[in-house]
Parts: structure tokens; C-alpha cells; sequence
């Protein structure tokens, strides 16, 4: 199994995953760890039309991705994993699955969040989060596209508490 990126982005499958993550990483297969779409039909019947249909994609709760991963089931795929966000990348690892670099792509603005990039906006629960993923050795960029710089993600949240 080659595990090509690892992303969390509030919006799961979009243009920005869909169009170029997929094909400038030759992606075979999505796998979206999300327990709440797991769940819902709706929302995995709106992943699925959004999937470029040359892409397998998975939808599963954290659970069953750790399940999945760890017995390789993914061996003969070029794999990107998505998240909505890092308590579901806290969850994963905490389940027995090791990341060792997630890219943060999009986390929306709401109440109490602080504005890292255009499109990223963390609160500090998030923050902390962020910052037991790094102490467990997880290395945390942030790139929107790839033909953005690669940037380490933890400076620029330093500052909130």
C-alpha cells in the first residue's frame, strides 16, 4: 500500500481533491475516515457523485479504517486518506494506526477560531489537538494544492491558546 497523502479538509471530496490531488498523485483510491458519513446515505451518496469515477473511494468510521489499514487491505492501491478534522486524525492514531505526516488543507471559520490561512481557521481545541498529534511524532504541514509550498503547519498556531 502506498499512502500518497493524508489530508484533513472540513469538506471531505471537493474540486481541490478531486481534480488535483487525485491526478497529480495518481490516486486509485479515497479513503474518507469519517464516522459521520459512514453513517449517512446522503452524505455518501454526495462523496461518491463528487469522486472522479477513475478513483475507488471507501467511506468508514475511524474504526474500521484502523481495521482496514492495518491488515493492508489497501495493498495495491496509490492512496489518499481524508479527514474532516483533527480530532478524527487524534482518533485514528489513538485506534493504532500511525500517520506520519497529514497535510491541512480546509477548516472552516466558526466561533472562537483564528484565521491560519485563507481557507484554514482553528479554535484552540483544535489546536490542542494538533499539538498531541505532533507529540506523538506527527509531522504537520499545510499545502491547499500541490503546486503550493509545503509548509510546516505547528508555527503558525503557536499563538493560540
Amino acid at each position: 500500500m502506498s499512502i500518497v497523502n493524508i489530508r484533513i479538509d472540513e469538506r471531505l471530496i471537493h474540486g481541490q481533491v478531486a481534480a488535483y490531488w487525485t491526478n497529480m498523485l495518481n490516486v486509485t483510491r479515497i479513503l474518507v475516515i469519517d464516522d459521520l458519513a459512514a453513517k449517512d446515505d446522503i452524505q455518501k451518496m454526495a462523496l461518491k457523485m463528487a469522486c472522479p469515477s477513475t478513483v475507488r473511494l471507501s467511506i468508514l468510521s475511524a474504526q474500521r479504517a484502523v481495521e482496514r489499514l492495518n491488515e493492508n487491505a489497501y495493498d495495491k492501491d496509490r492512496l489518499m486518506i481524508v479527514m474532516r478534522g483533527p480530532a478524527t486524525a487524534k482518533e485514528v492514531l489513538d485506534l493504532g494506526y500511525f500517520m506520519p505526516t497529514i497535510n491541512v488543507g480546509n477548516i472552516s471559520n466558526k466561533l472562537g477560531s483564528t484565521r491560519i490561512k485563507h481557507t484554514v481557521c482553528v479554535t484552540p481545541q483544535e489546536a490542542e489537538i494538533f499539538r498531541y498529534l505532533e507529540s506523538k511524532g506527527v509531522k504537520i504541514t499545510i499545502q491547499m494544492v500541490p503546486s503550493d509550498e509545503k509548509l510546516d503547519f505547528m508555527p503558525m498556531i503557536t499563538h493560540i491558546h
